[in-house]
């Protein structure tokens, strides 16, 4: 049986997130892409970022910040209503 992560598997993208995007060459998209995933898997933001490559990443930004939070809050939540269950 595969080890079940313990953090999000997912983050939110939103279609108004494609005009900024589109408005960007497809090098500094794919920059930013990579500097999205990076920060996904270990939180760090990656250095020597370029002006117009850090504001298309920062615009996703927040989004995985959300995910992790909705991630923690979701474990406490099962932490509680297995206490409540279990702990009577």
């Amino acid at each position: 049986m595969a080890k079940k992560l313990k953090r999000p598997a997912w983050f939110k993208m939103f279609l108004h997130q494609k005009a900024l995007i589109d408005s960007v060459s497809d090098e500094v998209a794919g920059r930013a892409l990579k500097a999205v995933f990076q920060y996904f898997e270990t939180g760090e933001i990656r250095d020597g970022l370029d002006q117009l490559t850090f504001a298309v990443f920062a615009s996703i930004k927040p989004y995985i910040d959300e995910s992790f939070d909705d991630y923690r809050k979701s474990v406490e939540y099962g932490m509680q209503g297995a206490d409540a269950r279990y702990n009577k």
